[in-house]
């Protein structure tokens, strides 16, 4: 009898809960994934008869953004159309006002009863609003992804510091994007901060189906690999690394920027490898404390202190950070790493204390033009080191493994030798890096010798001389591989005051867009790459001439290997090439454009860094009589 009333009971439950016609409302849904900043949905209303979003927009003040008005929900595989829009009109240009923030209700044909989460898609367009997995289910959190190895999730927080890995080999990356979805990107960059000091760029092609990517590259000495967004790993040379990103982190940040929002750990990413401990650890919160001198703040130091000053305001902020990281209930191995990190963080302040305070100079004053020198810079000495020297020892291997550590690298790398005198430094990685660093240059354009070699003595560990081999050897090849692929145009032998007329005029009565750029470049690589497909189509023109001039700070092998799949006639100039015809054009940074008219004329077009304003321009020149 009990149990024929429980179920009479649970029946009349179900039935009520069918009848009810009242919306179902969620507040602030989790997110899963988004390929945006900018939108967020703060409410969600479903009733019979429409899908109500409460939207928010955070953007620049006076910009716009734009709604489109084939934009749409997806559950379950079908498309559920917009229907009506309050506060903003679809297909319409929106200013946002001054604070940045603006609200707008969009309402769409109603969703399923049952859906536990749907995606909004602002039209079908690459770069249109797109939010994945909104969630109907009342989630707070999210979960730890299935499927990591448990290498990847095992986190040892009391482990010892490893050491940096001094030997070359060929590395191997292979990424999981989790949580992957097609309209997130079709690529993935990875950038790599190596033992030389600077970064190296990284970019392949994402598997659609299994959302994995690889990259594969010669590695010397310690790196360390950048995921945008996502977070870093240290890598050891020759090794094979398996990284999982959770791509939920996009929806997370969105969910994390609201008012009032409980600031949730996040971890973003899990590795395996030689550093798996000490990478996952680091990754392991979004929330971590941030002992940081945080030199490029514009905060950092006062320029119009003395050098004096200057220096003992280095060195009591690392005492006041150090004694933080110290009393922090932090993990050992975390506590030891971030100190490794304060540590490299004084050592760049006080070398680079001249160059520090004219930022902070140029920060507050907003004055970021060079060609005016900031005057009154008291000259630090370099007996200034001594005030660290005596705190820890600035030749430590163990500094290569704190983050910011291609900073440290290139502060000591280049720093004049009698700093290097000052702090007692005779032997070990400083001085090996000073003669180790000046020759990559060399062994990456392949023009070292076994005379720059005799730099190195008994003293230095023979890494750098057989990593150096290598690059050369590795650079050698490179470049015989696209010997016959990369057609680099002669350099008219002319005065340099000549040299922009020789270059354009065998194409007089035809348009030339003429492309100063470099391979560092990235704005100058995203341009080529959006425009390179238009050549073969709407384009497309024998009365159209591409020229692209570079110069020599583009990487020998880099370029080469990158300009056979640049349709034009390729320069690389050298350094007084170059100069004199940036200031002939007044070019501010690049890409620069210059577009020759079909007459010959001539003028700089950096409006045309706009690239529907560049195809559009080229197509009507090109076409007109």
């Amino acid at each position: 009898m009990k149990n024929s009333t429980f179920v009479a009971s649970a029946l009349l439950a179900l039935m009520l809960a069918a009848c009810q016609t009242g919306p179902k409302v969620v507040e602030n849904p989790l997110i899963e994934s988004a390929n945006s900043m900018t939108l967020d949905i703060a409410k969600v209303e479903l009733t019979d008869t429409a899908t109500v979003l409460h939207v928010d927009a955070y953007f620049r003040p006076h910009y716009w953004i734009r709604i489109d008005s084939k934009t749409y929900l997806r559950a379950e595989g079908k498309n559920y159309a917009l229907t009506d829009a309050q506060g903003i009109t679809p297909d319409s240009l929106f200013w946002m006002p001054e604070s940045g923030e603006a609200s707008f209700v969009l309402s769409f044909q109603p969703l399923p009863k049952r859906t536990k989460s749907f995606d909004f898609i602002e039209s079908d367009c690459a770069d249109c609003f797109k939010l994945f997995g909104i969630d109907l289910t009342g989630k707070k959190s999210y979960d730890t992804p299935e499927g990591i190895p448990a290498e990847a999730l095992q986190i040892d927080g009391n482990a010892t510091m490893p050491a940096p890995v001094f030997k070359s080999g060929e590395t191997t990356v292979e990424v999981h994007l989790l949580h992957h979805r097609k309209e997130l990107g079709k690529e993935q960059a990875m950038y790599v901060n190596t033992l030389t000091g600077g970064q190296e760029e990284y970019t392949a092609a994402i598997d659609s189906v299994t959302g994995v990517v690889t990259f594969k590259f010669s590695q010397y000495g310690l790196a360390e690999a950048l995921f945008p967004m996502a977070g870093s790993v240290l890598l050891a040379p020759g090794e094979h690394v398996t990284v999982y990103i959770d791509q939920r982190f996009s929806g997370q940040r969105i969910v994390a920027s609201r008012k009032g929002s409980e600031i949730q750990s996040f971890r973003t990413l899990y590795a395996d490898g030689t550093y798996a401990n000490l990478n996952n650890l680091v990754n392991s919160r979004t929330d971590w404390p941030a002992w940081s001198m945080n030199l490029y703040s514009g905060k950092f130091g006062d320029y119009k202190m003395s050098a004096e000053a200057y220096e003992t305001y280095v060195v009591n902020r690392y005492k006041e950070l150090s004694d933080s990281i110290a009393s922090d209930s932090l993990p050992s191995l975390m506590k030891e790493w971030m100190l490794l990190s304060l540590k490299g963080e004084a050592v760049v302040a006080m070398m680079d204390g001249d160059r520090g305070r004219e930022f902070n100079y140029r920060y507050l004053h907003n004055d970021w033009d060079r060609r005016n020198p900031v005057k009154g810079i008291d000259p630090m000495k370099p007996e200034s080191i001594l005030g660290l020297t005596k705190l820890f020892d600035i030749n430590d291997p163990q500094l290569l493994m704190g983050a910011r550590s291609s900073d440290y690298i290139g502060s000591v790398a280049y720093a004049d030798e009698a700093w290097i005198k000052a702090a007692g430094i005779q032997t070990g990685l400083v001085p090996s890096l000073r003669k180790f660093i000046p020759l990559v240059g060399k062994a990456q354009a392949g023009t070292l010798t076994e005379a720059d070699m005799k730099v190195f003595g008994a003293e230095d560990n023979p890494f750098y001389a057989d990593a150096l081999r290598a690059m050369q050897q590795e650079t050698l090849a490179q470049l015989e591989a696209v010997k016959d692929k990369a057609v680099v145009e002669r350099t008219p032998d002319v005065p340099v005051e000549k040299l922009f007329d020789a270059i354009v005029s065998p194409y007089k009565g035809k348009v030339v867009l003429v492309d100063f750029w470099n391979t560092w470049c990235g704005p100058c690589r995203a341009a080529i790459k959006a425009t390179e497909p238009l050549k073969d189509t709407e384009l497309k023109s024998d009365d159209l001439v591409w020229i692209y001039i570079a110069n020599e700070t583009s990487p020998i092998v880099k370029y080469k290997t990158m300009i056979p799949d640049i349709k034009g006639k390729h320069f690389r100039l050298n350094d007084k090439q170059w100069e004199y015809l940036a200031k002939k054009f007044k070019i501010d940074g690049i890409p620069s454009y210059v577009l020759v008219d079909k007459d010959g004329s001539y003028r700089l077009r950096n409006d045309l860094r706009d690239h529907d304003l560049l195809c559009k321009t080229l197509a009507e020149k090109s076409q007109s009589e």
